[in-house]
C-alpha cells in the first residue's frame, strides 16, 4: 500500500500538483497503464492511500514566487507485509 501526505502554505501559493491515477490493468499478472481515470487535488494536511501496483503520476507544479516555502510538499511511503 502506498501513501502520499500533502502539506503546503495557505493560501495555496502554487498551481498544479494533482495526483493523477491511470487505469491499471493486470495482463498475465503484470500491471499495464491506461488513460487517466481520477485526479486528487493536493489539499493541506491530507493523505491518500492506494495499491502500490496502481500507475500514477503528478501534474507539473507552477510556483510563481519560486520560493521554497511556497512549494507543494509531500511525504510518501509504503506499507508492506510478508
Amino acid at each position: 500500500m502506498t501513501y502520499v501526505y500533502f502539506f503546503h502554505r495557505e493560501p495555496v501559493p502554487f498551481t498544479g500538483g494533482r495526483l493523477r491515477f491511470l487505469e491499471t490493468r493486470l495482463v498475465d499478472g503484470q500491471p499495464i497503464p491506461g488513460p487517466a481515470v481520477a485526479e486528487i487535488e493536493p489539499r493541506q494536511n491530507s493523505v491518500v492511500f492506494f495499491p502500490s501496483f496502481h500507475y500514477h503520476e503528478v501534474e507539473t507544479v507552477s510556483c510563481p514566487s519560486r520560493r521554497f516555502t511556497d512549494s507543494r510538499f509531500t511525504v510518501n511511503g509504503w506499507f508492506r507485509s510478508a
